[in-house]
């Protein structure tokens, strides 16, 4: 969903990818979904010409660590780059899939792999009486609720909180937009003011090259 305005756009950049491709040649299998989401966002920020990010990169150092090692956190954890605040970036990965939003506001990324409903106290606990009316009456309920999930997540994740509220009643912000990158995936963007979305497959030969250019 996105609000329209006669406002400028800002633009985000949102990259996706598989995984097991993307980390292919990563040792740590456990580490392959924040390393995946730290190469997207290397991807990204090449791609949308800020690779000023990699001047203090020494020459074999791997990308995502040197991404990890500039980062910091907020006190939900929210990633940012102290060194580079006109920087903004938002990472997502859920079952085979990674996603980074790259832009020039922050923003809030979410994407969420469709599963069933296990614990359906957890619908209870989570949506608002209009959310829950909705997931009962899809017929689509998995589907329905991930969309759910992946907006609340989008916000949250925009604001900076992580999950550490009522999650029945979170703030909507001024914009945000569902989209669908893969058949059983979910994702929400949002932001504080109106942007425009690019979405790009990056495959592990396109990382590559960027990377080595």
């Amino acid at each position: 969903m996105s609000r329209h305005t006669s406002s400028p756009r800002e633009r985000i950049n949102i990259y996706i990818g598989n995984i097991r491709k993307l980390t292919g040649d990563c040792a740590d299998k456990k580490q392959a979904q924040s390393i995946c989401g730290r190469r997207l966002l290397a991807y990204g920020l090449l791609d949308t010409g800020r690779g000023e990010v990699f001047w203090e990169r020494e020459s074999r150092e791997e990308v995502s660590e040197y991404l990890e090692r500039i980062m910091q956190r907020g006190e939900q954890g929210k990633p940012y780059f102290p060194t580079f605040p006109s920087v903004f970036f938002n990472i997502s990965h859920t079952g085979a899939y990674a996603a980074c939003a790259v832009a020039k506001v922050a923003c809030g990324l979410d994407i969420q792999e469709i599963r069933a409903i296990k614990n359906e106290r957890l619908l209870q606990r989570t949506l608002s009486e209009e959310e829950l009316a909705l997931v009962t009456a899809s017929q689509e309920r998995n589907r329905e609720f991930c969309r759910l999930w992946a907006q609340k997540e989008s916000f949250l994740k925009l604001s900076g909180e992580g999950i550490t509220r009522d999650l029945k009643h979170i703030p909507v912000p001024a914009w945000y937009e569902q989209f669908v990158p893969y058949e059983n995936v979910e994702g929400c963007i949002s932001a504080q003011k109106i942007c425009s979305c690019v979405y790009r497959e990056v495959t592990a030969e396109e990382y590559l090259e960027k990377i080595l250019k």
